[in-house]
């Protein structure tokens, strides 16, 4: 499991000296799902790193952490968006590398220089993993087109 001393998410790869941290130390006593008669404990943050890291197909990716509160499913997104462009370096090597940084400096913890800003890192956080989202599915029916003709 990529998760080192401090229970911060890495991926294998060109990326592995980057890490992404959980964003809140608040401990919620129940998912964000739960009901009176259906108390579904919370995730720890080994166990949502587990989530990512489940080993070969696509469930990980697909899995829309409905039980998460909100600054730990945008952690969640954050580990989805880390492992898939960890994943595209591998499959296309003449990438849009501007594209790329972008999304890893949204994607990934600050480092010196740079100084954090929660507001700022939501944001960019929030941003890099919709745009993530969005390339998939425009790579998608690129393959989807490109099969047809």
């Amino acid at each position: 499991m990529p998760r080192d001393l401090n229970n911060k998410y890495w991926v294998r790869g060109a990326y592995q000296e980057r890490t992404i941290s959980r964003m809140t130390r608040a401990s919620y006593p129940r998912s964000r799902i739960s009901t009176r008669h259906a108390n579904t404990p919370y995730s720890s943050v080994a166990g949502m790193i587990a989530r990512i890291d489940d080993g070969p197909g696509q469930a990980w990716y697909h899995d829309a952490a409905h039980d998460l509160h909100l600054r730990d499913f945008i952690f969640h997104t954050r580990m989805q968006t880390a492992r898939r462009v960890q994943e595209r370096t591998q499959r296309f090597p003449d990438r849009d590398m501007v594209l790329e940084r972008l999304i890893a400096e949204g994607t990934f913890d600050r480092v010196d220089p740079n100084t954090p800003d929660v507001r700022e890192e939501l944001a960019m956080n929030h941003a890099s993993a919709m745009v993530q989202r969005l390339l998939m599915r425009v790579e998608n029916l690129e393959s989807q087109v490109s099969l047809l003709y």
